[in-house]
């Protein structure tokens, strides 16, 4: 009987590693998820799993790192959209916050579940809310507005109820116009 010879892909396995944590996360919950039950749906082995994340919080740490990235991704892209301009940084938040796709829709998810119930997965968040503040002269009431519009219309995205699309952007260009 041959072995089978698999590649080394340590960041393939790794992506994959992490989304079996997220599909458990979100199909069972935080308290349920397990190094076993992310193991049931890969084919590794526990000392496999362990080589790239040693322990659960490891596992939980690595997901909120790739989540939280992707978000970053979204809001540095909208941010290259945005000419210069004192409301520059919360507009490209707002219009990040308010992508809708699958992937997004998954990533908030999965933010919100591991958030909640971490004060460091929380600081980092709001250091980068500060950072976006800091980074405007918008009127800090106008701003706050914009903020609380953005986190508001994200959360909706993420839990529901669905909403019509056009309606969401003409919310947008609502809150946009306080920018102007």
């Amino acid at each position: 009987m041959s072995k089978i010879n698999r590649p080394k892909q340590p960041e393939v396995l790794r992506a994959k590693i992490l989304k079996a944590t997220q599909d458990v996360l979100l199909s069972e919950g935080l308290a349920a998820l397990t190094q076993e039950k992310v193991l049931a749906q890969l084919d590794i082995s526990k000392g496999g799993l362990q080589h790239h994340f040693r322990t659960k919080q490891d596992l939980l740490d690595a997901l909120f790192d790739h989540v939280y990235e992707g978000f970053e991704e979204l809001y540095n892209d909208a941010l290259a959209q945005e000419p210069e301009g004192p409301a520059r940084h919360i507009r490209a938040y707002v219009i990040a916050a308010s992508r809708s796709g699958s992937e997004e829709k998954l990533w908030g998810q999965t933010l919100v579940l591991l958030a909640v119930g971490n004060a460091n997965y929380q600081a980092r968040w709001q250091r980068s809310l500060e950072d976006i503040a800091k980074a405007d002269s918008l009127d800090p009431g106008k701003q706050l507005a914009c903020r609380l519009f953005a986190d508001g219309l994200w959360y909706s995205l993420v839990i529901g109820p669905d909403h019509h699309m056009d309606h969401v952007q003409s919310a947008l260009q609502h809150i946009l116009s306080l920018t102007e």
